[in-house]
């Protein structure tokens, strides 16, 4: 087996490359809609959006990363890392598999399946914990804002969409141009809650190898660890996939500037508010799920139920799939 030394520098490169993985298949939901609808100039969306996840990355905190460490109370040992290169391997595989598909399939799913398959396959410890309301832990708190998350955005879609025709159906054309223009608060809102929530989640991974080879005396999230996620899902965002971004923001539903608008704002709010109290949600989950439900708000029959379909089997296929594949990486690397 390699030194433990070198898996450490092997797994923070790995979480660095899920990061970037991370960008360019969440980041091109997080900058389809404002391109979809046409409300904003894609190189200007792109160059805001690089700048926010970065600001994110770097000032959202670390209760997202605290999450994602109590999935396991597996012993802070060499034996761990293994596990967290297993789990990492098979993710990025998976995300690579759905870039190839332009499924726009969630990295915080691929990432929680990798881990629970890598530690499944080596009788690791895993704390399933609760998805009590109010005080969810270990894997039940992971679930929990995974399903609350889209089903919450749905909802704010669905009202915002409703609340917005009925105060502008006095408004003239003039609005058109407002509401493009509030694009650019509500598209870098948006890629600041991406950028405070999901690179987190590899962060949590550089920790807990660092912790497997140190005494667990690091406090926080050490700076160079969060400016070189930054730089890796900021890369990730401008490697943004043209497939993910149409099916994104033509496929579920044809935007216009107000859904477009009323679709970022619903999915900025969930985002962030899953950053404030840790829970990992995953944003092109967050994002369609706002789009379906400023479609069904907006005219439901002109909702694509088959594209929507689509996504929905392959949010439903990340967590077991990532898992096999971690588990396969495991098998094949460290057995």
């Amino acid at each position: 087996m390699m030194s433990a030394d070198l898996l450490v520098v092997i797994i923070i490169l790995l979480a660095l490359i899920f990061t970037y993985t991370n960008g360019f298949q969440d980041g091109s939901s997080v900058v389809a809609c404002p391109i979809a609808s046409r409300a904003l100039n894609p190189i200007i969306v792109i160059i805001i959006s690089v700048c926010f996840e970065i600001f994110g990355a770097l000032l959202g905190g670390s209760a997202v990363a605290s999450t994602i460490e109590s999935i396991t109370s597996y012993p802070k040992s060499v034996f761990l890392l293994p596990i967290l290169a297993s789990s990492l391997s098979g993710a990025i595989l998976w995300n690579y598999i759905t870039r190839l598909l332009h499924f726009p399939s969630s990295s915080t799913h691929a990432l929680v399946g990798g881990l629970i398959g890598s530690l499944l396959i080596a009788n690791g410890n895993i704390i399933w914990g609760s998805m009590n309301l109010i005080h969810p832990s270990g894997v039940g708190k992971v679930i929990l804002s995974l399903m609350a998350a889209p089903i919450i955005s749905f909802i704010a879609g669905y009202c915002i969409y409703i609340a917005m025709t009925f105060l502008l159906k006095q408004a003239t054309w003039s609005a058109e141009k407002v509401l493009k223009s509030a694009q650019y608060f509500t598209v870098s809102a948006l890629a600041f809650g991406h950028g405070a929530n999901d690179p987190q989640k590899s962060m949590a991974i550089i920790l807990l190898a660092l912790y497997a080879v140190h005494s667990p005396d690091i406090h926080g999230i050490p700076l160079p660890i969060r400016l070189a996620s930054a730089i890796a899902i900021a890369f990730g965002v401008i490697s943004i996939v043209p497939g993910i971004v149409k099916r994104v923001g033509t496929g579920i539903y044809k935007l216009r500037t107000l859904h477009s608008f009323v679709a970022q704002l619903s999915s900025a709010c969930v985002i962030i508010g899953g950053s404030l109290i840790g829970g990992p949600v995953s944003a092109s989950q967050v994002i369609s799920s706002s789009i379906i439900g400023v479609g069904s708000a907006a005219r439901i029959k002109s909702v694509h139920w088959l594209v929507a379909r689509e996504i929905l089997l392959a949010w439903f296929l990340t967590i077991p799939c990532s898992g096999i594949l971690s588990s396969l990486f495991y098998l094949a690397t460290f057995k």
